[in-house]
């Protein structure tokens, strides 16, 4: 049975090589596939975000109780550090200005590396320990929000 550490963690995957890809188009002066790139990393960033502070944390929070402190707590904060350099990446892009795309993907590497080595390593997995047998309801939850 597929986990929600498995499948996150897999997501995790997915984003980073479309992240690549947009940093390699953004090094060669590839505008258009920086373009496409940076607008489906984005996307699937901020799509991933939204499954785990919608569906994942507030599970994770009232099975716990971990309301006021504990790792969803941690991550959430992360995630808000993230939200201004994901738009100064978006800026970057409409704006097709390649080095300020690179340097403001490189500021947003470094927190969220860290961060989803904490989300795979530590996060996921006691969120499958809470969940027990209705983790696989709550991963139906997360993919319906993946393809919507």
């Amino acid at each position: 049975m597929e986990s929600i550490t498995t499948y996150m963690q897999h997501d995790h995957e997915l984003i980073d090589g479309i992240a690549e890809r947009a940093s390699a188009a953004a090094a060669g002066g590839d505008s258009a596939t920086l373009a496409r790139e940076a607008a489906q990393f984005l996307q699937r960033l901020e799509r991933h975000i939204e499954m785990e502070e919608h569906v994942l944390f507030p599970a994770f929070e009232q099975r716990t109780g971990m309301r006021e402190a504990g790792p969803s707590v941690q991550m959430r904060a992360e995630h808000e550090q993230m939200r201004g350099i994901l738009a100064q990446m978006r800026d970057a892009m409409k704006a097709n200005d390649a080095p300020g795309y690179r340097s403001a993907s490189r500021a947003l590497f470094e927190i969220l590396v860290p961060h989803n080595m904490k989300e795979e390593q530590m996060m996921y997995p006691m969120l499958d320990d809470a969940m027990g047998a209705d983790g696989a309801a709550l991963l139906a939850d997360v993919k319906a929000m993946a393809i919507a």
